[in-house]
């Protein structure tokens, strides 16, 4: 029996080894580096300092957190190291620091806002670096670049979420459309975009645009644009102001007990910033309308402590100020999509033919490039971060409160409106997209109260 079973063993083994032998390899595992440096160009010394500092801020928490909660994971929690430039406000000095961090230190990205965001876009096109925008309103999405990506929405789309309102608003309130609007808005390229997208949205909801101003942002005073609009009695006010034009205008409102029946509506910058409502008496903004590029209501979010208390320790301000909560949420569409980068020899979703993945530079940015024309998440396939306590926490869509998120071919978000409060008694009450509403929203006021 032994001298039976011997033979046996022997035949098994060695046909094992033959058939192991056969076997193709599998790929080998890249040396993925322990981290990549990627670039952020904004204002640190110029006009826009502020901004800028506020900017980067965003960002470099949530590459510091990203880090900390396990880097990009299957790059074995490789590191993102975050460089950032000063471009004084400039665009030319901006392009310089754009070929200086894609030459010289070898970014894998660039991050990038107005008022120098087309001047990145540019060279990030020459370089085929991907450049990802935060927070701009100019139309570098529509000068068929393939490698700039905006994640929050084109002056279009905030024009016509803003005149939706304006119509929804009255149908909910029970009121007759608005029939007539006065337009104020700064005439440097952003104001400019929307002012104009604006004319558009209003003309096609039958409101009619019965005066416009443009007003510098050293303006100190809106007394003649007010008498003016003030004489033509329209329905609403729509302006596009930052910080302090914001507060001028409204304390002159209140000052002239000036009433727009059915509200004025704002586009966000002066009037989301917290230093807004620290220096106005909630009379001169209690039931004005804003477009909101971030979330109005952040206090309440389970992660709010998580990253407020890191954004406070390097400026000491709250994080829910746009300029800083939308590059935090931009870094983690990054991640999201750098985790879609595949390995060796296989295609991204979407994506006929197999692009070999590769740690070289040129093809990595390539390669990213395509991973973020392709990426499109919702909250049943995004990466969830399980906080201390046990919370989940989606970085990549709560930030923002999307619900999706899907760049077109021409790199910019699809899925990102933002959403119109109404400050409603000293709190930013989401109304617009309904869906964004809490559970204990007040109703709609209009028409708008006299003050007493």
């Amino acid at each position: 029996m032994k001298r039976f079973i011997i033979p046996v063993l022997a035949v098994v083994l060695i046909t094992s080894l033959v058939l192991t032998g056969c076997r193709p390899k599998p790929p080998e595992r890249p040396d993925f580096p322990d981290e990549m440096p990627c670039g952020m160009i904004v204002d640190l010394s110029g006009p826009n300092a502020e901004m800028g500092k506020r900017l980067s801020t965003g960002a470099e928490v949530a590459i510091y957190q990203m880090n900390e909660w396990g880097g990009i994971r299957n790059m074995y929690s490789m590191k993102l190291d975050l460089i950032v430039a000063d471009d004084g406000g400039s665009a030319t000095q901006a392009a310089a620091e754009a070929e200086r961090l894609i030459n010289e230190e070898g970014v894998i990205f660039l991050m990038g806002a107005w008022p120098t965001a087309m001047a990145i876009a540019e060279v990030a096109e020459e370089y085929e670096v991907p450049f990802i925008c935060p927070l701009d309103l100019e139309p570098i999405t529509d000068q068929g670049f393939h490698y700039t990506f905006r994640t929050t929405s084109s002056a279009e789309e905030l024009a016509a979420q803003v005149v939706d309102a304006m119509t929804e608003s009255a149908s909910e309130a029970g009121l007759t459309p608005p029939e007539s609007c006065y337009l104020m808005y700064v005439p440097d390229a952003q104001g400019t975009a929307v002012a104009e997208a604006f004319k558009e949205s209003a003309a096609a909801a039958g409101i009619d645009i019965v005066g416009e101003a443009a007003t510098e942002t050293t303006l100190t005073s809106f007394a003649p644009q007010l008498a003016d609009a003030e004489a033509l009695a329209p329905d609403l006010l729509f302006t596009c102001n930052y910080l302090e034009g914001s507060i001028a205008l409204y304390q002159e409102v209140l000052d002239r007990d000036i009433n727009f029946p059915y509200g004025v509506y704002s586009w966000g910058w002066g009037t989301e910033d917290p230093l807004f409502y620290e220096a106005l008496p909630l009379e001169a903004y209690n039931y004005g309308f804003v477009h909101e590029a971030g979330d109005p209501l952040a206090e309440r979010r389970i992660y709010y402590d998580w990253i407020n208390d890191e954004v406070r320790a390097r400026i000491d301000e709250d994080w829910n100020n746009p300029e800083i909560a939308t590059p935090y949420h931009a870094v983690w569409l990054v991640k999201e999509a750098l985790e879609r980068m595949v390995s060796l020899g296989q295609s991204l979703p979407g994506q006929q033919a197999e692009i070999a993945f590769s740690l070289e530079l040129g093809p990595f940015r390539n390669y990213l490039q395509l991973s973020l024309a392709k990426l499109d998440i919702n909250r049943s396939i995004v990466e969830k971060v399980q906080l201390p306590e046990g919370w989940v926490f989606l970085p990549a869509l709560d930030v923002l409160r999307f619900e999706r998120f899907k760049f077109d071919d021409t790199g910019q978000n699809i899925y990102a409106t933002g959403m119109i409060s109404q400050n409603i008694d000293g709190v930013r009450w989401p109304m617009f997209p309904t869906d964004e509403r809490e559970d204990d929203s007040p109703s709609i006021v209009l028409p708008i109260p006299a003050r007493d």
